[in-house]
């Protein structure tokens, strides 16, 4: 087992700050008691990428778009040498478009740009069909960037996407099929080929790295006009996750919800007895193990009866959930479940808090969005156990302009993961499985796991005078409590996000997104001959600044430029891995 040196002692980590946090800014939403369905053409404007999520902090918001209709995704690229994280969320049918409104119902949109690391962007994205009868989106998308990082070895990274969805509607259903398929590469960069004494070869195949996931899914839901009736959505999924070393995770899942308004007591003015349920099946193979280690097979099955109720002010929504996992052997879990809401001036102002818990799958796929410098020699991946969470807070909206929401919680929790160097005597007799006659690399990750439990604090503000005006702000602090000799690495305790974008003249609209991380623990090793050695240290904190501009050249076309690392800061995100500088793109959105 590798030596661990600690040079950097656990200390009081103190942080007082004010968090305020967002409400979603009021939007028409069609009746569902007057109607069938919502339905209505989507209508595409001018979009920009934003920041790459995968590591940067949380989730942005989007900033609307130039006088147009916001497009339902979050796609974006950043100066981090990784592949970037896109989302495609599900493109649903808006609220009723008044007739009078003149709106030109453009279908397809088209994003071309190149920034100065040699990274080219293709997007596209179509949407249209019949009206009340079906809808059909396509997503294409491709991000890649070619300039390296000076003093380190080549790191190139590449994003490519394809997505299809296809809505079918009828009387009182919603019929949804989809499929994708997403690929992403990157390089085992983290070497400085200044002050690194080891030998490398930049050209070896085993630093090289790529992932591809291939998913489908159906939803079959109901959209009845009465809660009297039985509403039920029955929902399935299936994908495959592969790596360039022989990796691979599959999972099947199947969920469902049904629910029915009874009259159970003359108490509550609204009243609903509801199920619902799980079901996973996980099956996770590393071929490069022995091969007593190289499968592993996971079963998880939850079912939730819960009773939701709505008097006056208050409503709430209380069960109990029954989770059951079976690894190797099968358990059961019982976890409490409540949440309580008190509106104490709709729409202005109201309190929420509840009970928690449940079993979570630190999923392969989740872990390499996260961080894709993961070695393809382990194969222990567990499911986190939230034992018990307690929240509670409060959110409301101030002259409809202005959202804010404030949330303090607690949680006990098994197996949270994280990231860290591993070290391994080689044994020259190969007495033991092959796994322990394997030298990982010094700049690739394991998972590990940590017991404990933690405080968390978070909290938004948002400002929107749509179009014209919009600012975001929103930050998060973690206290963590862990068991003895634990260190939960690459996790911040405080990180704060702020966004604003302001219209002029209806064509010209700058934005600025500034993202800050504070310090969290990582771990540094060096090599020698059977044994590696290393110790505890702070990645600093660190800002990260970024901002644009749309320009809207006439109906169809808009022109943006984007700067991202303003600052051009090199900074760390994980051991050894310093992140891209400053990069300047341009392009346009044409839509047709």
């Amino acid at each position: 087992m590798g030596i661990k040196i600690f040079r950097i002692n656990s200390g009081l980590f103190f942080v007082s700050c004010m968090l305020l946090s967002s409400v979603a800014l009021g939007q028409s939403k069609a009746d569902t008691l007057k109607q069938k369905h919502n339905e209505s053409v989507t209508i595409y404007g001018s979009s920009r990428p934003v920041t790459g999520e995968a590591l940067k902090i949380n989730r942005q918001p989007q900033v609307p778009t130039l006088n147009m209709s916001a497009i339902p995704l979050i796609s974006g690229f950043s100066g981090i040498k990784i592949p970037t994280t896109i989302q495609l969320k599900e493109i649903k049918p808006a609220s009723n478009i008044p007739a009078t409104q003149r709106i030109v119902p453009w279908k397809s949109l088209l994003t071309l740009g190149l920034g100065s690391r040699i990274s080219p962007l293709l997007e596209y994205f179509y949407s249209g069909g019949k009206p009340k009868h079906y809808l059909l989106t396509v997503h294409l998308l491709h991000h890649s960037s070619f300039l390296n990082i000076k003093n380190y070895l080549p790191s190139p990274y590449t994003y490519s996407k394809a997505g299809i969805s296809y809505n079918k509607y009828f009387s009182y259903h919603l019929l949804t099929i989809r499929g994708d398929y997403r690929i992403s590469s990157n390089r085992y960069y983290g070497y400085n080929t200044k002050g690194d004494t080891l030998q490398y070869d930049k050209n070896d195949a085993s630093l090289k790295q790529y992932y591809q996931v291939a998913s489908v899914g159906v939803k079959y839901a109901s959209n009845y006009r009465s809660i009297y009736k039985l509403n039920h959505l029955f929902r399935a999924n299936t994908y495959y996750l592969s790596d360039k070393h022989g990796m691979s995770e599959t999972n099947i899942h199947f969920d469902f919800d049904l629910h029915k308004g009874f009259k159970v007591s003359k108490i509550f003015n609204h009243q609903q007895l509801g199920l619902e349920g799980d079901f996973d099946y996980y099956k996770n193979t590393a071929s490069g193990l022995y091969p007593g280690y190289q499968t592993h097979e996971d079963y998880y099955t939850r079912v939730l009866p819960y009773f939701d109720a709505r008097y006056g002010i208050f409503s709430f929504k209380a069960g109990l959930n029954f989770e059951w996992l079976k690894q190797g052997s099968g358990k059961l879990h019982f976890y409490p479940y409540l949440h309580v809401n008190v509106n104490v001036a709709p729409g202005i102002f109201s309190f929420f808090g509840g009970l928690d818990g449940g079993l979570k799958k630190n999923s392969y796929l989740n872990l390499s969005r996260e961080n894709p410098y993961l070695s393809s020699m382990q194969n222990d991946f567990r499911w986190q156990n939230t034992q018990f969470e307690a929240f509670g807070g409060f959110r409301g909206n101030i002259i409809r302009h202005l959202g804010f929401e404030f949330r303090a919680g607690y949680r006990k929790f098994e197996n949270m993961a994280y990231f860290d160097h591993q070290s391994y005597f080689v044994d020259p007799f190969f007495t033991r499985p092959s796994r322990y006659n394997y030298m990982p690399l010094k700049n690739e990750f394991y998972v590990f796991y940590a017991n404990g439990h933690v405080f968390d604090l978070s909290g938004s503000l948002t400002y929107a005078n749509t179009p014209n005006f919009n600012l975001w702000l929103k930050g998060e602090y973690h206290n963590y409590s862990l068991e003895r000799y634990q260190k939960l690495l690459y996790k911040p305790l405080l990180s704060a996000q702020f966004g604003a974008s302001y219209l002029i003249n209806k064509r010209i609209k700058p934005w600025v997104e500034v993202y800050f991380m504070g310090k969290q623990r990582a771990a540094h090793y060096s090599s020698g001959i059977y044994l590696w050695s290393g110790y505890y240290y702070y990645l600093g904190s660190y800002f990260d600044v970024n901002l644009g501009t749309d320009y809207q050249i006439d109906k169809q076309l808009t022109g943006f430029i984007r700067v991202t690392n303003l600052l051009n800061k090199h900074y760390f995100r994980y051991d050894q891995y310093p992140v891209g500088g400053l990069e300047v793109m341009v392009g346009i959105h044409y839509r047709f």
